[in-house]
C-alpha cells in the first residue's frame, strides 16, 4: 500500500520532557503507520512510550513534553500542523481514545448520559442541538456495547457502575463519535478475567462491523496476537521490530522480543520463566547506540556506540538489530510495494 493510502503514518518522531534532571528523551525517532481497517498492536513493557506515541497523535501530551522533530499525518493532514478548529473536529469525528482507567476517564460529578451527550454534541455530527437525536445516539452506542438497560443507565453517576460497566461506558463514547481511528491504551486494565475477554470482544466486533482502524496498546502478548493484524515491539523509545501478528509469533528476530515471548507462563506449568534481566535505562542521560544494549546477550562493541536501521526482510517483517546487517534485505520499491516503510 502506498504511503498515501495510510490512515496514520508517523514519520521519524521524536518526543522529549522537560524534568527537573533537564531534558528526557523518551521517544527516539520512530516510524508507525496504521492503514484503513487495520488492527495495530503496540507491545513492549511498562514505560517504554507506548502512552507518549499515542497521546501524541491526539496531541494531548502534557505541558512538559516536546517535539523537536518528526510528522504525524493522519487521514492526509498533519497533526503537529492543525489549528485548534481542525484539531477539536478530527478528536471529535474521525479518533478517539479509550483510556487505561475508566474511573479518571469520567466526571465522577456528571451523569452517565451528560457526558455522552456532550461528546456527541461537540463532536458536530448532529446538526444544530437536536436533544432526541442526540439522546437516541447516545442509547444506541450503549446499546451497541451491550449496556443493559441503556435509558437507566444514562441517569447514573460513574460511582453507580461496576469496573466493566465504567470501560463500557468509555468505549461507548469513543465508538459513539470516531469514524476512522479507535486507540485503546490497555482498555482492561483493572478488570477481572471474564469481564477483560467481553471488553476486548466487544471492540473487536465493533471495530471490524464498523471497518474502524485500531491501534491496541498492550503488555499482554496474548491479547495482541488475539486482537491485531500486525506488531510494533517498542522499547526504550524505539521500535525493535515490526510484522504481521503471525509473524512475530512464528519467527521473532530481536533478543527483545524473543525475551518477551519466554516471559510468557506456559499452560503446562513447567520451568520458571526467565524473564529479562536488567531495566529501561535512564532516559535523561540514555545510552548511545542501542538502548538495548545493557540487557541484550548478544550486545557487541558497535552495538554500543552505533544505533541499528531497521533491516526489512521481507513479507512485511522489519527488525533494527546488528544482528541481521548480512541478511538480504529488501529495496525501497519492494518495501513499498509490499506495503512496509520505506527510507525516510
Amino acid at each position: 500500500m502506498e504511503q498515501q493510502d495510510r490512515l496514520l503514518d508517523i514519520r521519524n518522531l521524536y518526543i522529549n520532557y522537560q524534568v527537573y534532571g533537564g531534558l528526557s528523551y523518551v521517544i527516539d525517532g520512530i516510524d508507525f503507520y496504521a492503514q484503513p481497517g487495520e488492527k495495530v498492536g503496540l507491545v513492549g513493557e511498562s514505560g517504554c512510550g507506548k502512552t507518549t506515541t499515542v497521546k501524541s497523535i491526539l496531541r494531548v501530551l502534557p505541558k512538559q513534553a516536546v517535539i523537536p522533530g518528526g510528522e504525524i499525518i493522519f487521514d492526509g493532514d498533519d497533526v503537529l500542523k492543525m489549528k485548534n478548529n481542525a484539531l477539536n473536529a478530527m478528536r471529535g469525528q474521525k479518533l478517539s481514545m479509550i483510556f487505561q482507567d475508566p474511573t479518571a476517564s469520567l466526571n465522577p460529578v456528571f451523569t452517565v448520559g451528560r457526558q455522552i451527550r456532550d461528546t456527541i454534541r461537540y463532536s458536530g455530527m448532529v446538526g444544530g442541538n437536536n436533544k432526541k437525536q442526540i439522546n437516541d445516539l447516545a442509547i444506541r452506542a450503549l446499546m451497541d456495547c451491550s449496556m443493559p438497560d441503556p435509558e437507566r443507565i444514562l441517569d447514573c453517576y460513574p460511582f453507580q457502575l461496576s469496573g466493566g460497566m465504567r470501560q463500557r461506558i468509555c468505549i461507548a463514547m469513543a465508538l459513539a463519535t470516531a469514524s476512522k481511528l479507535m486507540i485503546a491504551d490497555e482498555p482492561t486494565t483493572n478488570l477481572d478475567v471474564t469481564i477483560q475477554d467481553q471488553v476486548l470482544k466487544l471492540i473487536r466486533s465493533l471495530t471490524e462491523q464498523r471497518r474502524t482502524s485500531l491501534i491496541l496498546i498492550t503488555h499482554s502478548l496474548g491479547v495482541a496476537r488475539e486482537m491485531t493484524d500486525r506488531i510494533y515491539v517498542m522499547y526504550a523509545g524505539n521500535i525493535v521490530e515490526m510484522a504481521p501478528t503471525a509473524t512475530i509469533f512464528e519467527r521473532p528476530l530481536h533478543p527483545y522480543t524473543r525475551g518477551l515471548l519466554a516471559s510468557i507462563p506456559k499452560l503446562t506449568g513447567e520451568g520458571i520463566m526467565a524473564g529479562i534481566a536488567g531495566r529501561l535505562p535512564n532516559y535523561i542521560n540514555p545510552p548511545t547506540g542501542c538502548r538495548f544494549q545493557s540487557r541484550c546477550k548478544h550486545c557487541r562493541e558497535r552495538c554500543k556506540t552505533d544505533k541499528p536501521p531497521a533491516y526489512h526482510l521481507g513479507g512485511g517483517h522489519q527488525v533494527s538489530c546488528f544482528l541481521y546487517e548480512g541478511q538480504k534485505t529488501l529495496s525501497a520499491a519492494e518495501r513499498i510495494k509490499e506495503g512496509s516503510p520505506d527510507e525516510r
